[in-house]
């Protein structure tokens, strides 16, 4: 595998995807660490479940002037240690409605052995340490395709790949919409037949911020 260079995305805007990862975030692979803007459909990246292949790479820029016109398209930003120790180890940038695995000791209600995912937004503001951030001038997101749902680590923070959920898949349009459905052809006629989440989804959550 080459580390070398950005590899050619299609600059898909302004056709959606739900969620997404951004550029300079470090991956794992096995051949240590990756960052997203080059990783690349065929790739093995470090997941919950073992060693992956990305089936899909999908691409998408928001800019400055549409964030000041549309607020919640702001990416949040994650300090390092926001969630716990090493978690992230760096900053990390998501879109707002990329989904987070949280430990259950974070969250009230939740038992301390287990994890659930929930959308970034939902905990941003909760301390200093995750925020929106509208101050970049763009912002590159890229969102990785799996033949099932998978979990994996960006900069150290567990975060989701893509689920062609309906309301996901509904969202899509265009050459991304072309492209799922080449690579997953029962999805048209059964939007649902995509397995599911590989960890419990939490759409209203009570977080508990971690103070190193």
């Amino acid at each position: 595998m080459s580390f070398q260079a950005k590899i050619a995305v299609p600059e898909l805007v302004p056709h959606r995807f739900t969620g997404g990862i951004a550029e300079g975030a470090n991956l794992r692979t096995p051949c240590g660490l990756r960052r997203i803007e080059i990783v690349r459909a065929g790739d093995l990246i470090v997941t919950r479940n073992g060693l992956k292949p990305v089936q899909m790479v999908w691409k998408r820029r928001v800019t400055k002037e549409q964030m000041l016109a549309q607020p919640a398209l702001a990416p949040i930003r994650l300090r390092p240690r926001a969630i716990g120790p090493m978690m992230p180890q760096r900053d990390l940038l998501v879109a707002p409605d990329h989904r987070l695995l949280i430990p259950g000791f974070r969250l009230g209600g939740v038992a301390d052995d287990k994890s659930v995912l929930t959308e970034a937004r939902k905990i941003a503001g909760s301390s200093d340490a995750i925020f929106a951030d509208s101050s970049m001038e763009s912002i590159t997101y890229y969102q990785l395709v799996f033949e099932e749902h998978q979990v994996l680590a960006a900069n150290g923070l567990p975060v989701e790949s893509f689920l062609p959920d309906a309301a996901a898949i509904a969202a899509l349009a265009g050459e991304i919409r072309e492209e799922l459905d080449e690579c997953f052809p029962g999805l048209r006629a059964a939007p649902d037949s995509f397995p599911p989440a590989s960890f419990p989804i939490m759409t209203d959550v009570d977080y508990l911020p971690f103070y190193a």
